[in-house]
Formats: C-alpha cells, sequence, structure tokens
C-alpha cells in the first residue's frame, strides 16, 4: 500500500510538472523577449520624443534620423546573425534564393518603415502621453488585418476587447487639449499599418517554416 501511494504521489508530481513545462512552452517562453520589446519600445519613443519634439531639441529631419535607426538595426542584426547563424537563423538567410529573400524583406521592410517613419513625424507634433494612447489602438487594426489575411477568426470575446480598446480611443481624442489633427492622423495612419506590419510579418515569417 505504501509503495502504491508512493508511486500515485511520484506519478501525480511528474504530470504536474509536465502540464508546468507545458504551460512554460505555449505561454512564457517568449515573455522576457515580449517583456524586453516593450521597454526598448517606450524608451525608443521617448528619445524620439525628446530629439524630434518642437520644445526639446526640434531636430528637422525626422526621417533621415530614421533611415539611420534602420542602418543601426540592420548592421546589429547581420552581425548578431552572422555570429550566431544557428540560433537567429542566419543559416537559413544564407542560403535563400534571392526572390524568396525579397518576397519576405520588402513587403514586412515597407511596412516597418512606414510604420516608424509617420510615427516619428507624429511625434514632432503630438504630447508623447497622446501619442501613446493613439498607438494603443493597434490591437484593433492587428485584428482587423488578420481577419482579412484569413489567419484570424473572429470571436465575441475578441470582438468585445477591440470594442473596449475603441472606446478608450474615442474618449482619448475627446480628452486632448492641445489637439493637433495632423499629428492624430499621422499616428492613427502608423496604427493601421502597425497592424497590417505585425499581419505581413506573422504571415512571411511562418512561411518560411
Amino acid at each position: 500500500t505504501t509503495g502504491a501511494t508512493t508511486t500515485m504521489t511520484t506519478t501525480g508530481a511528474t504530470t504536474t510538472g509536465n502540464k508546468m513545462a507545458s504551460f512554460y512552452r505555449e505561454h512564457c517562453l517568449y515573455l522576457p523577449a515580449m517583456l524586453g520589446w516593450f521597454f526598448f519600445s517606450a524608451a525608443i519613443s521617448s528619445y524620439n520624443k525628446y530629439i524630434f519634439g518642437a520644445s526639446h531639441l526640434a531636430f528637422p529631419c525626422p526621417l533621415l534620423l530614421t533611415s539611420i535607426h534602420f542602418l543601426v538595426q540592420w548592421t546589429v542584426s547581420y552581425a548578431l546573425t552572422s555570429l550566431l547563424p544557428e540560433s537567429l537563423g542566419g543559416d537559413r538567410v544564407a542560403v535563400m534564393p534571392w526572390r524568396e529573400f525579397l518576397s519576405v524583406s520588402v513587403p514586412c521592410g515597407l511596412v516597418t518603415c512606414l510604420d516608424v517613419g509617420l510615427s516619428n513625424l507624429a511625434l514632432v507634433r503630438i504630447t508623447i502621453t497622446f501619442y501613446t494612447m493613439i498607438k494603443a489602438s493597434s490591437p484593433i487594426f492587428v485584428v482587423a488585418s488578420a481577419y482579412a489575411f484569413g489567419i484570424e477568426r473572429i470571436t465575441c470575446a475578441l470582438l468585445a476587447t477591440v470594442g473596449v480598446i475603441s472606446a478608450g480611443e474615442f474618449l482619448t481624442v475627446l480628452g486632448e487639449v492641445d489637439f493637433d489633427t495632423v499629428g492624430f492622423v499621422l499616428c492613427l495612419s502608423a496604427s493601421v499599418l502597425s497592424g497590417m506590419r505585425w499581419t505581413v510579418v506573422q504571415m512571411k515569417i511562418q512561411g518560411l517554416r
């Protein structure tokens, strides 16, 4: 009886451990990367506002500086994928035909540069707080573009979430004292492109598997 109880306890512990490991792989494996992305996203937005804002440094060429940012990103990415090709996919890119490479890189690069470029132009005219609130509408356009491309199904819970975000956006616009129409349109356009951006990236990257 004692042996059977011990076996059952061990089996139960093993099952629980397997469930926890499975839960971690499904939901938490990429959590550190996501937290890092949120941190650096907030940091670069604050930095850009300081550089481009009319009440700060007021750098006159936001798109030029954005191009330099992308050049630095490309340099660092190329260096890392060259140093760690198996872990970061550099070996996959090295043998990729030019036609396949361009079919992946050009659409992703196009929507990304338009998203970031319009975002930086918007930061010239609006506050960082208003910018962040408008950019928070990106999940709406992620869902819309994912549905349009057939990679997401619309559910009641999803519609309710989008409805809450939309209501928050409406209240945000009403509560902005120094409302700038051009800045708002630029930021909202960037949010639309951001939604398309993540959908296109998902489609293209998953298509390589």
